[in-house]
């Protein structure tokens, strides 16, 4: 999946948004009506994509296998969805906060709060999001590879979107615990990317194994082609000889 990764949070610093003399002087809530579609849009981009790939599988889907792959991949793409929404949430809420701040200030006062408070979440949001595309990209890419077997092999991407739910789940209990000022947030967020990076490993032994299972069965093949052909010249060899004595 091809995603831009540009942090919307980083485009409200690249529009000269991120100025705290420029805010609190200005008052002006437009800069962060910005970040905040910013924010949306990139992940409306990610979903869209998902969708493109709903489309492939439902335009690609051979005759053979089981029709229902293509509606879990909608529904992975709508799952998607609400963890993005998940993780930009304690963003979101930090910059209404400064929006609403900004537009109720008197005139010429400076207001209570400014962009620079919504950062550290901000950063943290930013680290989950990516391990929620992380993740995401595993069960996309398994849900594709199974279209075209078994409706049995669609188990293991059952199982990955499982712990992938729980991936999230953690990220969306550390984002909440971030935007609360705890400390156990920290903890919640690399508890969710120890259990990616397992995942990770898991799969990246499941294709060690399917390797390991080519190639021996590349081997028994040539041993079989060496056998068939030793056979074969013992028999040519037989009969060369049966005709020897016939003679």
């Amino acid at each position: 999946m091809t995603r831009q990764v540009t942090s919307g949070f980083a485009l409200l610093l690249a529009l000269g948004c991120g100025s705290q003399t420029k805010v609190e002087q200005d008052s002006d809530p437009q800069p962060v009506s910005t970040a905040l579609q910013a924010l949306a849009a990139r992940d409306e981009q990610v979903v869209a994509q998902c969708g493109q790939a709903v489309q492939h599988c439902e335009q690609q889907l051979p005759d053979a296998a089981p029709s229902s792959v293509c509606q879990r991949l909608l529904e992975h793409c709508d799952e998607l969805q609400a963890h993005l929404e998940e993780v930009r949430a304690h963003v979101v809420g930090c910059l209404h906060g400064v929006q609403a701040c900004q537009e109720h200030a008197p005139e010429q006062a400076q207001c209570s709060r400014d962009v620079s408070r919504c950062e550290p979440l901000a950063e943290g949001a930013d680290e989950d999001r990516d391990t929620v595309l992380q993740c995401s990209d595993k069960v996309q890419a398994c849900l594709v590879r199974v279209a075209s077997l078994p409706e049995a092999a669609a188990v293991s991407c059952e199982n990955m979107a499982a712990a992938c739910e729980r991936v999230s789940d953690l990220l969306e209990q550390a984002g909440q615990e971030r935007a609360r000022g705890d400390a156990k947030a920290n903890e919640h967020a690399r508890s969710a990317h120890d259990a990616m990076d397992a995942l990770d490993q898991e799969d990246e032994n499941e294709d060690s194994d399917d390797a390991a299972d080519v190639d021996e069965g590349d081997t028994d093949e040539d041993e079989a082609d060496e056998e068939e052909a030793e056979a074969h010249g013992a028999a040519d060899a037989g009969a060369g000889k049966g005709v020897g004595k016939g003679r």
